[in-house]
């Protein structure tokens, strides 16, 4: 199983591409909260906002425990003191992934400045 960041959805939501949807089957993709937020609040109205909610729900959803939050405090302090500004969302997501021992795909160039810091998370490598 392999956790898809926004960037991907975006991209697959609005290509269709046949290639992308394979590739989340085999690979077994999943979406956690803080992705699926960020897909909805794109919505352009009510009917897209209820398109969108009907392909999340092709996703399996990661949990967030409360326990994690903690982890997710951590890294972003790591982050700071080591110099590096990203979203806050874009932790929560890398440490979901981290602590699932998930592979990230993304297509967002922040991940690799995350990864410097937390060497723990994992990026997939999309195929050409």
């Amino acid at each position: 199983m392999i956790l898809v960041d926004t960037s991907v959805l975006i991209d697959s939501l609005r290509n269709a591409d046949p290639k992308l949807q394979q590739l989340f089957i085999t690979h077994g993709a999943a979406i956690c909260g803080v992705i699926r937020t960020e897909i909805l609040y794109g919505a352009r109205d009510a009917a897209h906002y209820g398109k969108l909610v009907s392909a999340l729900a092709s996703f399996p959803q990661i949990p967030i425990p409360e326990d994690l939050w903690d982890s997710i405090g951590r890294n972003l302090f790591l982050l700071r003191t080591n110099g590096v500004t990203v979203p806050y969302q874009d932790v929560v997501i890398a440490t979901v992934a981290i602590q699932n021992d998930l592979e990230l795909w993304t297509r967002d160039g922040q991940y690799m400045l995350i990864r410097n810091v937390l060497p723990g998370l994992k990026l997939f490598q999309e195929p050409p």
